[in-house]
């Protein structure tokens, strides 16, 4: 009796304590794949945006975690090759009830990549809602979850409609792409088409250029054949000219002397003309003033062609003149080019003459001393020296080159290095090669 009393005393107790507790939701499930329970999955509590805590299931898939009401919290599921979703509890609505202490269990299925009748997208939004229904139980919101439902699973039946509007697509998409080469193709042969007339054309423009330069060439050689051909006729031609211009000159005298006994004949003719008018001055007027008016054109037309004869006579004795006077300034110009190149000739010998090195005088020269040479070659892999020791009394001057591979030379005196010129001004002087 006493024992039931304090059984029932501690029980009282108990329940008193239990009933002075906040009120609390028993959040449970089992994460699972394909119907059997995963090991490693993880599941995350945020109040907001902020990670409460987190946990990792066992061998048996299984979670359990205590949520206090007056919050919103989001539970976020995660595995290794499957999608990561997320589910919404609404506990900010139930009141701090002691007597409300509801469970909510379920199993929670992953669903792993790569399966076509997953639409993997719709995981962005939570795939249930779980809300207190106003009394003492949470719930999953029905429609939601149908919904969701609904849009997740992708009839195979659409997927093989989608299937064939992407083997449309990608077939429009090669046709399309074989099409663009076929135009990209086809343009570039008839750019290279174009370029290979343009091409000829070019060769074509260029062969006639050459065509025309090689007859412009020839015609200029001939040109010159032709001048040059003139220039030694000339020249041919002046030692007679002179002979041609005075055969000329006794011509002109002659011609004139002809002339001047036609005039004097002319005139004695007026004479007797005149004579014989003054005798018949009585015969009619009209046969005077003719005869005189046919004397007066007569004598007329002999002026004018005398003044025309002698006119053309001085343009040809001009003429002759002027060719006789630039024979004669060719002859100038020549002797004078004569008189520059003997005068250069003469001006070259003597620069040459005073560049002459002169020997020296017999009686100031003095025989140097005795001098010996001794040479040495060391030939090696990449690199022949070559060794010159010459003795002069008790002065000795050594003398080095070495020879690299690849024809590359280093010179020294006395172990001091020189250039290449002075070595060899120095031993040449004792004929050393």
């Amino acid at each position: 009796m006493r024992i039931l009393v304090y059984f029932l005393f501690f029980s009282l107790i108990s329940l008193a304590v239990f009933s002075q507790e906040r009120g609390y939701l028993e959040f449970a499930g089992r994460c699972v794949k394909n119907r059997q329970p995963i090991k490693g999955a993880i599941v995350a509590i945020y109040k907001g945006s902020t990670k409460v805590t987190d946990l990792t299931t066992g061998k048996n898939g299984k979670f359990q975690f205590f949520l206090d009401f007056g919050v919103d919290y989001k539970v976020a599921f995660s595995y290794t090759g499957c999608a990561d979703m997320f589910l919404m509890i609404y506990a900010s609505k139930c009141p701090y009830d002691n007597s409300v202490f509801p469970i909510y269990d379920g199993d929670i299925p992953f669903f792993e990549y790569n399966n076509p009748t997953i639409n993997y997208p719709l995981f962005k939004n939570p795939f249930t809602k779980i809300n207190y229904d106003g009394k003492k139980t949470f719930g999953d919101d029905e429609p939601y979850v149908k919904d969701f439902l609904e849009k997740l699973l992708i009839n195979p039946e659409e997927i093989n409609k989608k299937n064939v509007q992407l083997a449309i697509e990608k077939e429009k998409i090669e046709m399309e792409a074989k099409l663009k080469r076929e135009t990209e193709e086809k343009e570039r042969q008839q750019q290279l088409s174009e370029a290979q007339r343009l091409a000829q054309e070019e060769a074509n423009r260029i062969k006639k250029l050459a065509d025309e330069k090689a007859r412009a060439d020839k015609r200029n050689n001939e040109a010159k054949n032709a001048i040059a051909k003139e220039e030694a006729a000339s020249n041919q031609s002046m030692a007679t000219e002179e002979v041609k211009l005075t055969i000329d000159k006794e011509k002109r005298n002659i011609k004139e002397k002809q002339n001047k006994a036609i005039r004097a004949t002319y005139e004695s003719d007026l004479l007797k003309i005149v004579a014989t008018n003054e005798r018949t001055e009585k015969e009619g007027q009209f046969k005077k003033d003719k005869n005189k008016t046919e004397t007066k054109e007569v004598i007329e037309t002999l002026r004018k062609e005398a003044e025309v004869k002698a006119r053309s006579e001085q343009v040809v004795f001009d003429f002759k003149m002027r060719n006789k006077q630039v024979v004669l300034n060719r002859g100038v110009k020549n002797k004078e080019m004569l008189t520059l190149i003997r005068q250069s000739a003469f001006n070259d010998r003597d620069a040459k003459f005073t560049s002459i090195k002169k020997f020296p005088e017999a009686s100031s020269y003095k025989p140097k001393g005795l001098v010996g040479i001794s040479s040495d070659i060391d030939k090696g892999t990449f690199k022949t020296t070559y060794t010159y020791t010459i003795s002069n009394g008790t002065v000795k001057t050594i003398y080095r080159r070495d020879n690299f591979t690849g024809n590359l030379n280093y010179y020294y005196k006395n172990e001091k290095e020189i250039n290449e010129q002075d070595y060899l001004k120095e031993i040449s002087q004792y004929n050393i090669q």
